[in-house]
């Protein structure tokens, strides 16, 4: 099953600036986040409640450029290989545009599990696709 990259474009808001005038840490971990929600989306009907819920497990993050006051985009991509039947990797990237030139601020690789919503259990992500149709 092929499933394509999705990118999503986002505001830096001025709540999102720490003391030094570029985004906190953090607030990019939301980025990422808001991101990885449009993929599933984009990818499974995530508009009501599901039976299996994705689940971050592990994320790895280098940070390359310090975000300003200026538009993002995020990038999510399914990566290929490492066949498991519990998890999934992301590969994801914060990008912004500078003086007409795109430029990667933050780089992360983000594996995601699968649980059971009801007995709060891990369970595979066939089962996630499953649930799509239920």
């Amino acid at each position: 099953m092929m499933f394509e990259d999705v990118a999503i474009a986002l505001p830096v808001r001025p709540n999102d600036l720490d003391s030094f005038g570029h985004v906190n840490y953090a607030t990019v971990l939301e980025y990422m986040e808001a991101g990885r929600w449009a993929w599933l989306s984009h990818h499974h009907k995530m508009e009501q409640a599901s039976s299996v819920l994705p689940v971050v497990s592990r994320l790895e993050i280098a940070y390359h450029r310090e975000i300003r006051m200026e538009q993002v985009q995020v990038n999510t991509h399914l990566e290929p290989g490492e066949e498991s039947p519990y998890y999934v990797f992301f590969k994801q990237t914060v990008g912004v545009v500078r003086e007409g030139r795109p430029i990667t601020a933050v780089e992360a690789r983000v594996r995601m599990v699968f649980m059971d919503a009801v007995k709060r259990t891990l369970t595979t992500k066939q089962a996630f696709l499953d649930s799509k149709d239920s």
